[in-house]
């Protein structure tokens, strides 16, 4: 059983030599301290867990049994706190009993530290709570969001001249805290907030080329090293089914010379059956590849182009190569676009483009992907007839 005990501690004095009161938690073996906001001139104020000597010692004293009655009653009503950690056991108290009334910034937080989240999605998810955080205010409790709460913030964030697509981001970020926040019983809904509500639809790139300009692109007389290497980059890109840059530069290539298999690192968190992006390197990629490796087997780049993943690199060539190619628009992502819709066209069934893509290939109401399974060769047959489409 846990005990609570007010006390004062020598070593954690305020610099003008005055202390503030604390709350021990013992509580299997180990002990605790929750900070309150009573504060004694010295330690000769406090004696056998009462303020002794001081003209306002009965109200202090008050103020410190309802706080230790207040963490007691929280203790009371718990029916598993022979389960709990003592650093367990204070998260529950801090939170004034958040376990039944839990804020929406406690839901937050909570999800962000026992969610598998890659860290460059937490920075993204740090910036979207920072800003409806400001809109909602972190006392919020996660039972008082309610329909009225999800259009205010849709007004909010579309009078600050927020693009569409990034309010989307927004409104489904929250969503999925108030979904976590049901999954784990915290909260149960009446009618959902989100009921009614249209979250903006997500912005479709339509910057697929077709072949007749891919072909451009590959076939252009480059004298500039640097547009050259775009463009070759690009080509290798569609060649190797659309690969994204940032896996293409994890890639060791002395280690895969003839077949690649990665696992696509927009995707690797979220479960899937198959895990691996797997087929054959056609001879088109490999001229490329061999042009451009390095020593240790890695596509050659300076440590700014990685952590920039080459996208000030792709902006400054890209329309260099887009001007003398004739094509209107010209990014990285093009090649991907453009290869899943030449392989579409080719009739090539969705779940090998999938395949080769890195998406997962097991959504949908069909059982069949219970039974079979897209293979590397068929996914190299896939690359095969796309790029022969190019002769």
């Amino acid at each position: 059983m846990a005990s609570l005990n007010a006390v004062i501690v020598p070593t954690k004095a305020l610099k003008d030599g005055r202390h503030k009161i604390r709350i021990s938690v013992a509580h299997n073996g180990a002990t605790r301290y929750i900070v309150t906001n009573i504060i004694v001139d010295s330690e000769k104020e406090f004696k056998r867990g009462a303020i002794v000597k001081r003209p306002d010692a009965a109200m202090l004293n008050t103020k410190l049994r309802g706080l230790l009655q207040k963490y007691q009653d929280l203790i009371d009503e718990l029916d598993y706190i022979d389960g709990l950690t003592c650093p367990e056991l204070v998260f529950l108290i801090k939170n004034g009993g958040n376990f039944k009334h839990p804020t929406l910034a406690s839901i937050y937080n909570e999800y962000m530290d026992k969610a598998c989240i890659k860290p460059s999605t937490a920075k993204l998810y740090k910036m979207l709570w920072n800003n409806i955080k400001n809109y909602l205010g972190e006392q919020t409790l996660i039972e008082h969001i309610n329909h009225a709460t999800i259009l205010g913030l849709d007004q909010n964030l579309r009078k600050r001249g927020i693009a569409h697509p990034t309010i989307r981001n927004y409104m489904v970020f929250l969503r999925s805290l108030l979904n976590y926040a049901r999954h784990c019983g915290y909260v149960q809904y009446r009618i959902d907030p989100y009921f009614g509500y249209q979250i903006p639809e997500m912005g479709v790139r339509q910057s697929w080329l077709s072949v007749e300009e891919i072909k451009k692109i590959r076939d252009l007389k480059i004298q500039k090293r640097n547009v050259s290497r775009c463009r070759d980059l690009f080509m290798l890109s569609y060649y190797l089914g659309g690969i994204n840059i940032v896996d293409l530069l994890k890639i060791n290539f002395n280690e895969q010379d003839k077949v690649i298999c990665y696992k696509r690192t927009k995707t690797e968190l979220r479960p899937k059956m198959n895990k691996f992006v797997e087929f054959e390197i056609p001879e088109e990629a490999q001229k490329i590849i061999n042009k451009y490796k390095g020593a240790d087997g890695h596509i050659e780049a300076n440590e700014r182009q990685r952590s920039c993943r080459f996208q000030d690199f792709f902006r400054h060539n890209f329309p260099i190569i887009s001007k003398a190619a004739g094509i209107k628009h010209l990014i990285y992502y093009s090649a991907r676009k453009s290869f899943s819709q030449h392989a579409f066209d080719l009739g090539i069934s969705t779940s090998v483009i999938d395949f080769i893509l890195g998406h997962r290939i097991d959504k949908g109401v069909t059982s069949l992907y219970s039974y079979i399974h897209v293979t590397p060769a068929m996914a190299t047959n896939a690359v095969r007839k796309v790029l022969d489409n190019l002769k």
